[in-house]
């Protein structure tokens, strides 16, 4: 009888012919010219689909290509290029390494005097790490599932058509590229670099840093020993202070309110404490959702790690779950939780979702309605001042079916990844 293969946490049977290392990635269950193969089409696919979603989103659809946040960085940016310094001198509701971004396109812009040309470099630069995280989903696919699992998790990322909207009129594809290399660090067995990782995307924006508390229960679950789990604490806290400490002695008040911004915003149509104010002040006139928003984020945070420490799989793609409803659960108790919060999420799902086809059909449902939600519904169906409709007009049955089957749709996609993590007590995980 032949020996029995090797069986990895991940879920999946590891090939027993020798691997190789891929950007110190030591991959098994694929040859190289396959992964080379299949990260060029991956590659190739994603750009195709960003030009193809700018077309239609212009000429098929006739709506438009929201440059407003790209417009707030130049500003930014521009700021820093007259000699002023940021948190001191003016106001930012960005971490400090976020400026990365900011400030490399302004040099072509300043070259060649053009505003534009600030626009084209940054989307060029957000679709830089966009690759870089279609080629991550691969590879934490690769160690969960198989090669051709995979790659179908790739395609399902590639083609993502809201998420590339939101990958050229946002920054949001740089923090989610450092989330997701944080986790694939983590789950190749290198977990000092996949906390460093996730410590570097805290610095570009908040969410990255809501896997570091689940490395440390896997890390706890698995026995590591506790001096090596203090000392990679240690060196993110260094890596951290390192970064804003110089702020923070510039500018106290300036560099707090970085932090505590948000708590200020006012509560946006696009969040589920909307509709969730909304319901009730239909029926009981009250609503509070909004104000209370951040201490649900809190509560809800808590609870999803408590129920992580007290769950018995150390698999790592349980953790991966777990990972993926704690970033789902900040979308839904956020003040704001813009469509684009959504792009946050999608590697997860390009992972969890490539199983069958009713899966796919649900990543492109989603997929789907954020596109409708914005931007070809915005300022049709509802926006950010009057919300759902005019009170004046009636009850909105229109708006608030289409929110109700948004947050459906969210539930549906909480509900499958934790069965398919393994989160849920009687769900397995599928089989390659």
């Amino acid at each position: 009888m032949s020996p029995k293969k090797r069986q990895a946490r991940g879920g999946k049977d590891e090939d027993a012919a020798p691997g190789f290392s891929f950007l110190g990635f030591p991959v098994r269950g694929v040859d190289r010219a396959t992964l080379t193969r299949h990260l060029l089409a991956l590659g190739g696919l994603s750009l195709l689909v960003k030009v193809a979603t700018l077309i239609a989103t212009v000429w098929i659809f006739h709506s438009f290509i929201d440059l407003f946040d790209i417009g707030y960085y130049l500003k930014f940016a521009l700021k820093v290029y007259e000699g002023q310094v940021p948190y001191a001198d003016f106001t930012v509701d960005y971490p400090q390494l976020a400026f990365v971004s900011i400030l490399l396109p302004l040099a072509p812009a300043l070259l060649a005097k053009s505003a534009d040309l600030y626009v084209l470099s940054h989307q060029a630069l957000m679709a830089l790490f966009d690759l870089g995280t279609v080629m991550l989903v691969y590879l934490v696919a690769l160690k969960l599932w198989d090669a051709r699992r995979a790659f179908t998790a790739g395609v399902l990322y590639a083609t993502a058509f809201s998420t590339a909207y939101f990958v050229l009129t946002k920054y949001d594809a740089y923090p989610t590229f450092f989330l997701m290399l944080s986790v694939a660090l983590f789950v190749y067995g290198r977990e000092a670099a996949g906390y460093v990782a996730g410590t570097l995307g805290l610095l570009v924006k908040w969410f990255p840093a809501l896997a570091l508390p689940y490395y440390l229960i896997h890390d706890q679950r698995e026995g590591r020993a506790q001096d090596e789990i203090l000392r990679r604490i240690g060196i993110c806290a260094a890596i951290f202070l390192a970064v804003t400490l110089p702020f923070l002695l510039l500018s106290p008040s300036g560099f707090l309110r970085t932090y505590t911004v948000n708590t200020g915003f006012n509560l946006l149509a696009h969040s589920f404490m909307y509709y969730l104010d909304f319901i009730t002040g239909t029926l009981f006139s009250v609503r509070f959702f909004g104000e209370i928003s951040v201490l649900l984020t809190v509560v809800l945070q808590i609870i999803l790690l408590i129920l992580a420490y007290r769950h018995p799989s150390r698999e790592i793609r349980t953790l991966f779950g777990s990972i993926f409803l704690s970033v789902l659960a900040l979308t839904l108790t956020n003040k704001i939780a813009s469509p684009q919060y959504f792009a946050w999420v999608t590697p997860f799902l390009a992972i969890f979702l490539a199983g069958s086809l009713q899966e796919w059909a649900l990543f492109y449902l989603a997929q789907a309605w954020t596109y409708l939600e914005f931007p070809l519904l915005y300022n049709v169906l509802y926006n950010n001042i009057i919300g759902y409709g005019d009170p004046a007009q009636g009850f909105p049955l229109v708006a608030f079916t289409f929110f109700t089957v948004k947050f459906l749709i969210f539930l549906a996609l909480a509900w499958v990844v934790a069965r398919r993590s393994g989160i849920l007590p009687a769900a397995a995980g599928p089989k390659p």
